[in-house]
């Protein structure tokens, strides 16, 4: 009769046994995370409820990240139906695009986005007061009160918001621009990080802001003008250091306000429009910013505008790059596009004239957290 086998043999075999699970264990993790990244945003915001190994895996900040640069980018319309007395955010993505419907707040009478990041809109409204909204999972975080929301409508230079990311840091930051003391000539700036309490001061650069600014790889550039005059520089902010710097508008005989800022592939651009109110048919060139030297400017694309009212002498209000297009919104309810690989130059109507005035916005799907539940149909 042969003698049982001793402890120590025993237990080794037991830990043989942990170790082919531990690996089986990983093996099965690793191929989850694989399945997951092929899923789309909307679909991963529900897994995260099936149980908290999904939980804990799909809030990983690293494969949050990972998933977020593997999405596509898309086109999104805001508009206010005040009859009804909702938002809508329509996503224009493959052949059916998704809507989403946000209840508005009672008190609030203009619900508007300031940018997107992310996957996250930055809104403002009437009151001032800045939310942070990821449509995709329904979470959303209202900020303290900026200290500067004198005269806050959408318009108004003191209610300038800007969404941005810094990627060294792993971080979400928004920053309001604000003109200084009445008579001044400068632009001051306050910063909120997500994640902490309060607003901060962080200085101010000479010349006030046109737009609400532009975010671009972790860097906000707006136009700027000096009393009631544009100038010839585009004011910068980096998230990162939280230092200013300016950059020189190409050289031009005049930019006038028929010039914006906006983003296609990655990097700056310049949308600048051109003609007089006799000289029909006007145009469109857009100019891109350098990767390199991030001080030169390339001439991408020249555009021909549809023929529009002789009073419609405009500034152009965003252009996007999606589907191999570029989108480009020129009036409140209408959004055109240009083909770059077609053999004309023409702008065309991309869809109808929308029921409801809309701004359009860059959008990426995601599962960024935000911690909190918007109330979202």
């Amino acid at each position: 009769m042969s003698s049982p086998p001793s402890e120590a043999l025993m237990g080794g075999k037991k830990k043989a046994r942990a170790l082919e699970e531990e690996d089986a264990r990983l093996l099965c993790s690793d191929a989850l995370t694989e399945v997951f990244n092929r899923l789309p945003a909307r679909t991963l915001a529900s897994c995260r409820m099936v149980c908290k190994s999904w939980m804990s895996l799909l809030s990983d900040l690293h494969f949050v990240h990972e998933h977020l640069n593997r999405g596509q980018q898309k086109l999104l319309l805001f508009a206010n139906d005040r009859v009804n007395d909702r938002s809508l955010a329509t996503v224009l993505a493959d052949a059916n695009g998704y809507m989403y419907q946000l209840s508005r707040p009672s008190a609030s009478w203009s619900l508007f986005v300031h940018n997107s990041c992310n996957g996250l809109l930055c809104l403002g409204d009437s009151r001032g007061a800045v939310e942070l909204l990821n449509p995709t999972t329904g979470e959303s975080l209202v900020l303290p009160t900026p200290e500067y929301t004198a005269g806050s409508s959408q318009f108004s230079s003191s209610n300038w918001h800007s969404l941005g990311f810094c990627a060294s840091t792993k971080e979400h930051k928004v920053a309001h621009f604000y003109p200084g003391d009445l008579g001044s000539l400068k632009a001051c700036c306050e910063i909120f990080t997500i994640g902490g309490r309060a607003w901060r001061q962080i200085g101010s650069l000479d010349g006030t802001p046109m737009d609400r600014g532009m975010h671009v790889n972790g860097i906000v550039y707006y136009l700027t003008k000096i009393r009631y005059v544009a100038s010839s520089r585009i004011n910068c902010l980096n998230l990162e250091s939280e230092k200013f710097d300016v950059l020189m508008l190409p050289p031009r005989k005049t930019y006038g306000r028929h010039c914006s800022l906006s983003e296609l592939q990655g990097r700056l651009c310049l949308l600048v429009v051109d003609g007089t109110l006799e000289g029909l048919p006007r145009t469109m060139d857009i100019l891109m910013l350098g990767n390199d030297d991030k001080r030169s400017w390339t001439h991408r694309y020249h555009i021909s505008l549809p023929l529009l009212m002789q009073s419609c002498y405009f500034t152009p209000k965003h252009a996007i790059s999606h589907d191999g297009k570029i989108w480009v919104q020129l009036f409140a309810r209408s959004l055109y596009c240009y083909d770059p690989n077609s053999n004309s130059e023409e702008l065309e109507i991309a869809c109808p004239e929308s029921e409801f005035p809309f701004s359009t916005h860059t959008f990426v799907e995601s599962i960024v957290s935000l911690g909190q539940h918007y109330f979202i149909k």
